[in-house]
């Protein structure tokens, strides 16, 4: 069995995609000659990767194991290119956030102080944890900054073992209700989930399901663009969301206003998630610097200190 990594990459974009010819259009190749090497590769290996189904396809328990392997050999391969000082990729910056406020800022105020004089090739992405971690596996991301519910700190502390990530402590936070300047809410000082009941919840959301028609029916719209969710808070005062901590410039300038639950015991953990053994660039590793000397994200340096005043 003799295959390179060119090969390897071919397969581990096709689980990316789950598509042979969406991983082919990718790769800018066409379809038939990608499922050649497929099945080249499975006649060689002697079991099947994937399997085939309506949807498209998905790996086989053999192809799991063969793909992971397969992406421990390019990480080590990327590694041992790195090393030589004309690979030194010292523009590149590959981060994960969640969506947050205060992580952007942070970005943005590590990126304005940092050196640049060969430019930045940046990839800066928002996504759910799940997928952050799969794209540090797969060597998409180097960094990335995963927030989740403190009841699931076991799921991702075991995830992040199997792919041999390290985890680091940044803070731990609870969401707070946030309404426009004229919701009837907005001039209490605190609030309880009764309080929220005769109101419309905006939530953030890339896909749901339909209710059971026999439970009670929610009051939610969901959206996953910001502007769409301030723009609602304003234009329908009867609408709320729960929120981190918003910069004091966004309040204001948006008539918004945020205010604890007092009966929210919902608590998030924000943690950095990385490779230890990756090669990071220049700009990455300064991030990572930057977040750990820093240890909790709080408002950016221009925000510092308005919030108070916000309302």
């Amino acid at each position: 069995m003799i295959m390179n990594t060119q090969q390897l990459q071919y397969l581990i974009e096709i689980e990316r995609t789950r598509s042979i010819s969406q991983a082919a259009e990718n790769l800018y190749m066409g379809q038939p000659n990608l499922s050649r090497i497929l099945r080249d590769t499975e006649a060689s290996v002697g079991f099947e990767i994937f399997e085939r189904t309506r949807k498209g396809v998905r790996p086989t328990e053999k192809g799991t194991v063969f793909l992971q392997h397969a992406r421990n050999i390019l990480r080590e391969a990327d590694f041992m290119d790195r090393m030589g000082p004309g690979n030194t990729q010292s523009n590149r910056f590959r981060v994960c956030l969640p969506r947050s406020y205060r992580y952007v800022a942070a970005v943005q105020d590590y990126l304005s102080g940092a050196q640049l004089e060969k430019g930045l090739d940046a990839m800066i992405r928002e996504c759910h944890p799940r997928q952050a971690l799969e794209l540090l596996d797969g060597g998409y991301a180097e960094i990335s900054i995963i927030r989740y519910c403190v009841e699931y700190q076991d799921y991702f502390s075991e995830q992040a073992s199997a792919k041999e990530l390290s985890l680091l402590p940044l803070g731990a936070l609870k969401y707070l209700v946030t309404l426009c300047a004229d919701h009837p809410l907005a001039k209490y000082d605190q609030l309880t989930k009764d309080n929220l009941s005769d109101y419309i919840e905006l939530v953030h959301r890339d896909n749901f399901s339909l209710q059971n028609k026999k439970e009670a029916l929610r009051k939610q719209i969901y959206t996953v663009d910001r502007m769409s969710q301030i723009q609602l808070l304003q234009r329908m005062p009867n609408t709320y969301l729960w929120s981190e901590k918003l910069p004091a410039s966004i309040l204001s300038s948006n008539r918004i206003v945020q205010l604890p639950c007092i009966d929210n015991g919902t608590q998030y953990q924000d943690m950095i998630a990385y490779k230890p053994r990756c090669a990071m660039s220049m700009i990455e590793k300064g991030f990572l610097c930057f977040l750990t000397e820093k240890q909790e994200i709080q408002e950016p340096a221009s925000e510092r200190g308005a919030y108070a005043n916000s309302r």
